[in-house]
């Protein structure tokens, strides 16, 4: 019987070996292997994987969003223009103001339970947003309050909003400007029946995208959706041309970087998240499979509306003064972080903005000759127009392949890393260094920088927050680095009290529509140097009169206008000469995907979408690609 046995096993192997017989690869959830899509998760682990309460902070990056949710107008991230989505068409303005709009929605949406989509859901949304005031930790409620003034219900299909100010941005508002939406409309027909809507879980909602929720690990690694049997009526089925969507969706944390890309070489997801470069190319030597966005340096989509930036308190001591985040600024070597973190695949922009092919004919171009000529109070010239140039030269000089014939694909031109001007304007405040060279304040004592980056939930940002601290150390500033989980990243973002400085993006410009940004770095929202209270705007805490006036002018103004575009510059110009953010790159999102299971994902040559799986226009890349067959 054993030696039966046994033999049956043995030709079992065989047959399997040779193609004989085939084998149902499964994923660790249960589900098949070739059916389900698989994105490493934005954030590796949330606290809260049984919230989507959209009322209230949730699960952000676990496909809530990307998957189970529609807005009324969404963004086409390869051209940067919106579309309808839940809207029938785009937004009516019913008064020469732009303060008032008509909102048509589309007829025969529904939502995974079986109830139609109408305006009712809308008005309901609306209503709870205005109610939650004060109570809600959802960013979007004080988005769209300070935004909105009036609405109605005028038929089932039909409201009209009226809003505070001329608002020639009303579709990115209530719709999607870049990774997703302030205004996320809910089922009126569920949150109607809650008592208490900032208490509400949402665990498994009801959802108006293709997929829901089928199952996810109550320790936050990992969440799985399932594709609706009638996803055609979905917000976003119209999406899909050829009648097929992957079966299963799963988010899931496959570990720190140095064991997941063993994970990705075996084939067992699909798409990483912010891999390090030196990784991507090992994992490329073992699987054929593997791709990046370009096959030219520097290999990787630049155009995600954020850049990576050192984000200040300027309400507190020694970083209110001007000179001292001048010094930061020039005492980093940006090529030397650039060549460590990312093996110089990268971006630089000197500017607060993104510097991308849609942004740099309106705002980096013309400001060129000013950033040429422009002086520090002592009369020194930060800009370095020659960067690019200089660090082209540098990564040949490496050894580097594949390098652009235009130096500008790597920035315009960056700050000169400078420690002796530095150094002289921290002596101009009152700054001193003692015998080993380490700078004191001005009281004496020894400058303790803190700096917070994260930790290696995004190894790529990490490693270029190290870099950062260790340029920095060089110059003689006592650095003292701090990693952060993601939830306590954002709070620190967010909270005077927590922040001194951090590696942060910010300044998410896509479009030439800077006040998706810049529309609250206003003196109102600037709060006191150690205030536990979370900020509602100006995320710089920057205390800028000329700025305050610029913003509320360009508020009232029509967002494609060269007029607008101009009083954008002024903004960039004020930020520059305050040094009010130190920006460093364009976010390299070294995304490579592996094209095992699926196929047809956004490539330089096929560019009809950003290929980032945390914004919601990952909905495009669901539903452009296909199965390989294997």
């Amino acid at each position: 019987m054993k030696k039966s046995f046994l033999i049956t096993v043995v030709l079992a192997l065989f047959f399997v070996s040779v193609g004989l017989v085939s084998a149902q690869e499964m994923t660790d959830v249960g589900t098949p292997r070739n059916e389900t899509l698989i994105f490493q998760t934005f954030d590796r682990q949330t606290q809260t994987p049984d919230q989507h309460n959209p009322l209230m902070n949730f699960a952000v990056w676990r496909g809530f969003r990307e998957l189970g949710w529609g807005f009324l107008w969404e963004t086409d991230t390869g051209t940067g223009e919106s579309y309808p989505e839940l809207a029938a068409e785009m937004p009516i303005p019913l008064n020469d103001e732009f303060t008032s709009f008509e909102v048509r929605l589309k007829e025969g949406v529904y939502w995974s339970d079986g109830e139609e989509f109408n305006a009712d859901d809308v008005i309901f949304t609306l209503d709870a947003y205005f109610d939650l005031v004060g109570t809600s930790t959802w960013f979007g409620v004080n988005r769209i309050t300070q935004y909105v003034s009036d609405y109605e219900k005028i038929d089932d299909y039909t409201v009209r909003i009226d809003t505070i100010n001329p608002a020639y941005d009303f579709s990115t508002v209530l719709g999607v400007y870049t990774w997703g939406s302030a205004f996320i409309i809910v089922p009126e027909h569920v949150f109607s029946e809650v008592e208490n809507l900032a208490e509400f879980r949402n665990t498994y909602p009801v959802t108006i995208g293709p997929y829901v929720v089928k199952e996810f690990d109550p320790n936050g690694f990992w969440q799985l959706w399932e594709l609706r049997e009638d996803w055609e009526r979905s917000a976003w089925g119209f999406l899909d041309d050829d009648g097929y969507m992957p079966q299963y969706i799963l988010y899931k944390d496959f570990g720190p970087e140095e064991t997941r890309s063993l994970s990705f070489v075996q084939n067992a997801y699909d798409v990483d998240t912010f891999m390090s470069p030196d990784s991507i190319k090992a994992a490329q030597a073992r699987n054929e499979y593997i791709t990046t966005f370009s096959p030219d340096m520097p290999y990787h989509n630049m155009d995600d509306a954020c850049g990576y930036g050192v984000l200040m308190n300027m309400q507190r001591a020694p970083l209110d003064m001007l000179e001292v985040r001048w010094a930061l600024a020039l005492s980093l070597d940006l090529a030397n972080v650039g060549i460590n973190s990312v093996n110089g695949e990268f971006v630089a922009s000197p500017l607060p903005m993104v510097d991308t092919q849609i942004l740099r004919p309106i705002y980096f171009e013309p400001l060129i000759p000013w950033l040429e000529e422009f002086t520090l109070p002592d009369g020194y010239q930060p800009y370095n127009a020659n960067w690019s140039v200089e660090f082209v030269d540098a990564l040949g000089q490496m050894g580097a392949q594949d390098l652009p014939e235009d130096p500008t694909d790597f920035g315009i031109g960056w700050w000169k890393y400078d420690p002796e001007e530095a150094a002289n304007l921290l002596s101009s405040v009152g700054f001193t260094q003692n015998a080993e060279g380490i700078w004191l304040l001005p009281s004496g004592e020894v400058w303790d920088l803190e700096f917070v980056i994260p930790g290696d939930w995004n190894k790529v940002m990490q490693r270029v927050g190290f870099s950062i601290a260790d340029s920095w150390r060089r110059s003689g500033i006592n650095v003292n680095t701090v990693q952060v989980d993601n939830a306590e990243f954002g709070v620190v973002q967010n909270t005077n009290a927590e922040r001194t400085t951090m590696l942060n993006w910010t300044n998410c410009i896509f479009n030439p529509n800077y006040l998706n940004s810049w529309n609250n770095v206003e003196l109102e929202y600037v709060n006191n140097a150690d205030e536990t209270a979370t900020n509602d705007g100006n995320q710089y805490q920057w205390a800028n009169e000329t700025v305050d006036q610029l913003v509320h002018e360009s508020k009232q103004m029509e967002t494609t206008t060269e007029e607008f575009y101009e009083i954008g510059r002024q903004i960039i110009q004020e930020f520059v000469t305050d040094m009010a953010y130190i920006n460093i790159m364009n976010i390299p999102t070294t995304i490579p995907t592996n094209e095992y299971y699926w196929s047809g994902f956004p490539k330089r040559d096929d560019y009809y979408a950003v290929p980032y799986s945390w914004w919601s226009s990952a909905k495009e890349i669901i539903a452009s690609i296909e199965p390989t067959g294997r």
